[in-house]
């Protein structure tokens, strides 16, 4: 049975608003890094803010492995984390005002914003891709 692990992010406004992008997880005891930008190639590509800068933030994934157990194994633990790549206008956080300075931890749910579009880091999921639910 072959599962199909992916992280998703979701447009919470502007043009693309609703829009679920997807990535791959990363394997464990790796680290995957999206790139969020108005510059063509970045993972989400905003060329409809004009407060966004060229490459603007990173949105990374590691996947830590934890102890396994008899009926676990292989076990692992995803942590998120967004680091604003200086740009000119800064990264936000739900409701703080300050913008973020180096790296933070998110958590599934977050909502955060790159110039004036808000984005939100949605719950990891897993599936087999012959699930008749998905």
């Amino acid at each position: 049975m072959l599962l199909d692990k992916k992280i998703s992010v979701t447009f919470m406004s502007g043009p693309l608003d609703g829009k679920i992008l997807r990535f791959d997880q990363p394997e464990i005891g790796e680290e995957s890094v999206v790139s969020i930008g108005r510059r063509e190639g970045c993972d989400i590509y905003l060329p409809f803010d004009n407060q966004v800068s060229r490459l603007h933030a990173r949105l990374g994934c590691d996947s830590l492995p934890i102890t396994s157990t008899e009926s676990v194994t292989n076990p692992f633990v995803l942590m998120f984390w967004l680091e604003d790549a200086h740009s000119r206008n800064g990264t936000f956080v739900e409701k703080e005002k300050d913008p973020l300075r180096g790296r933070v931890n998110l958590r599934p749910g977050t909502l955060f914003r790159i110039g004036r579009t808000w984005l939100r880091l949605d719950i990891p999921f897993s599936f087999d891709g012959d699930d008749p639910l998905f």
